[in-house]
């Protein structure tokens, strides 16, 4: 007799599924949706269109309005999802030649923030990494369209985020760039992913420190000063991000006079030189807390005269040409 033991079957468990928002400006007129479209109402998500819908501009676009809706929502498993939907999403949509510049830069700019709140909040993660490799990618497709720079330059003049500051600074800088005559994809998309990432050592400081509303103390101000440096110890270990984006992440505050920080050195990368001229300028044409934005114009004359010794000067003045057109 041969004992048989009995085993119940276990059903996986459905996969938890999360709500994330989506712009509305990434549908186009007939397009066949992907995914089941959802609206936040009242409190409550509630379901508006389903997968495999057509997409009609006019009249879906006039009744999200009517109800006061600036914003849909799909759903995924995970961020990551999310951010792979809206890479290809975003891809797709930059590669319509009947989707007008205006849009397209609207759209790039609106998934700068769940984007990159994600990379820049934790920054350990390769599939962070990963989806801010895709969303350079796209930064670089978008700036391959002649006048595409100026309708991204309209949109800085918005509240500036920690993440849309990002998305200039990188769209500046790969665009100077190529106007410098630096045609190497693969030395662009470094460039372009250490502008995107310039920042992110500011996720190792305190925030109360990085949002205080008046001037920083000394101590303060040599904490913050060591961002350039938590930056490159945090890309060190990523193996997504190329040694050249870790450089101009350590470099983009030196200058070339040697006045920079954190090492004030004098011989940096000519990336970590356009990197650190588009992250001066786009701050400077920003609101802050603790500053009125500047007019382009006031930005430029300004570190003309005020800050003339620490800039390249041939790339100064090819980027005063390519803000001028």
């Amino acid at each position: 007799m041969v004992d048989a033991k009995v085993g119940t079957l276990e059903v996986p468990e459905a996969p938890q599924l999360e709500y994330y928002k989506v712009p509305i400006d990434l549908y186009r007129d007939g397009d066949q949706l992907d995914a089941d479209l959802y609206i936040y109402y009242q409190g409550h998500y509630i379901a508006y269109k389903s997968k495999g819908a057509p997409w009609n501009s006019g009249t879906d676009e006039r009744k999200l309005q009517e109800t006061g809706v600036s914003d849909l929502y799909i759903k995924c498993e995970s961020r990551r999802d999310h951010h792979r939907f809206l890479e290809v999403k975003l891809e797709r949509l930059l590669d319509r030649s009947n989707v007008p510049l205006a849009k397209k830069a609207q759209v790039l700019y609106e998934i700068a923030d769940p984007v990159l709140s994600t990379v820049y909040s934790t920054p350990e993660s390769a599939e962070n990494i990963a989806s801010a490799a895709g969303y350079v990618k796209n930064c670089i497709k978008y700036l391959n369209e002649r006048g595409s720079l100026p309708e991204l330059i309209e949109l800085s003049a918005k509240t500036l985020t920690e993440h849309t500051h990002a998305l200039h600074v990188s769209t500046y800088s790969i665009a100077l760039a190529k106007k410098a005559g630096f045609q190497s994809y693969e030395e662009v998309f470094a460039m372009g992913m250490g502008a995107l990432l310039h920042d992110i050592g500011k996720s190792k400081i305190d925030q109360k420190i990085l949002n205080k509303p008046a001037e920083l103390d000394d101590d303060e101000w040599q904490t913050v000063r060591q961002h350039p440096k938590l930056g490159e110890e945090i890309l060190e270990r990523r193996q997504l991000v190329p040694v050249l984006s870790r450089r101009v992440v350590y470099e983009h505050h030196e200058r070339v006079n040697g006045k920079g920080y954190p090492r004030g050195i004098k011989g940096i990368h000519v990336f970590s030189r356009i990197v650190g001229m588009a992250d001066c300028f786009n701050a400077l044409t920003s609101e802050r807390t603790y500053s009125k934005a500047m007019t382009p114009f006031d930005a430029l004359k300004y570190m003309i005269t005020s800050m003339k010794y620490e800039f390249d000067e041939t790339l100064l003045a090819s980027f005063i040409e390519m803000l001028s057109k």
